[in-house]
């Protein structure tokens, strides 16, 4: 799975002074009692801050990256509506020029963490996933500067991502050759895609879920998210389809049309492999060496070839 991917960006060390210095622009009268770092995720570094006024999320952002004016918007709008952390501040200022978030911290653990130790999971985080998927896929947001997404028709996705020359030797001639096949094979299906459009989390992975200690689910890192393909959040949740019963593929559509504006198709679980399929595509054009990375993407690949039957 995912968690054993090399991070793309290195983990920023933080010292004790410098996360003093972004708390104190916060707040002075903030002291600092223990900071841990917490080793989820690829590019931002994350650490869990105690201080005397409580526990809190300390995220560092890479930098010259501008993703984080997502996080603000989206703290604005749906902390209210939807379990999202609430964003309290936003430091630029602290000696080493990096955009900090500092987040109310959420007791609990990821959805990564849970199905690895577990195995599976309970319909009750099928049901609040599907409703939350659902809330985001219905939500009427108005395109900004934060959120101005325009993408050419999928169709052309798989090819521009196929030609790339790193993928392309990763892959192999062969499995190259069956994803073209499956391509050709599947444009009735794959013009469907366009018309599941609205706005998105995009990088809707259990990774990116927490369930805190009253079993409620929290969506976090908002940092990609815009106007998309909704079926894009679906195929990443199932990326991993191990980790789930049939059952609960067929529960997670029901909950979902039961809340959102527009019902998923009969053949939506398709779909979502369809459009899922050009995410590890993409990924795997990288020019840095991942192997970790690299040897799950192609895996994921060959599963939905598999599933396929190519």
């Amino acid at each position: 799975m995912d968690d054993l991917w090399e991070r793309s960006i290195c983990f920023y060390n933080i010292e004790l002074q410098e996360i003093r210095e972004i708390f104190k622009e916060y707040d002075r009268n903030f002291e600092i009692l223990d900071f841990t770092p917490i080793n989820i995720g690829c590019r931002n570094s994350n650490y869990k801050v105690d201080t005397n006024k409580g526990s809190f999320l300390l995220r560092i952002c890479p930098i010259n990256d501008t993703k984080y004016k997502k996080e603000q918007k989206i703290s604005e709008l749906f902390s209210e509506v939807l379990n999202v952390p609430k964003l309290l501040f936003v430091s630029g200022n602290n000696s080493k020029k990096r955009v900090c978030l500092i987040y109310d911290y959420i007791y609990g653990i990821s959805l990564q963490s849970l199905v690895l130790k577990a195995g599976k999971f309970g319909e009750r985080i099928i049901n609040q996933v599907a409703k939350s998927a659902a809330f985001i896929h219905s939500y009427d947001f108005e395109k900004s500067e934060e959120f101005n997404d325009n993408y050419p028709p999928f169709l052309t996705w798989y090819e521009l991502f196929l030609n790339n020359e790193w993928a392309s030797a990763r892959l192999g001639s062969d499995i190259k050759n069956r994803v073209k096949q499956l391509i050709l094979d599947k444009q009735n299906e794959l013009k469907l895609i366009d018309e599941y459009n609205s706005f998105i989390h995009a990088d809707f992975r259990p990774a990116n879920m927490i369930i805190d200690k009253d079993n409620d689910i929290w969506v976090v890192d908002w940092e990609f998210a815009g106007f998309g393909h909704s079926l894009a959040d679906i195929g990443q949740f199932f990326r991993y389809s191990n980790c789930f019963e049939k059952s609960q593929i067929l529960k997670f559509r029901e909950v979902y049309n039961s809340f959102a504006k527009k019902s998923l198709p009969s053949n939506w679980y398709e779909l979502s492999k369809l459009r899922d399929l050009v995410n590890p595509l993409q990924m795997l054009g990288g020019e840095e060496e991942l192997p970790e990375k690299y040897k799950d993407l192609k895996k994921l690949v060959i599963e939905t070839l598999n599933y396929f039957g190519y």
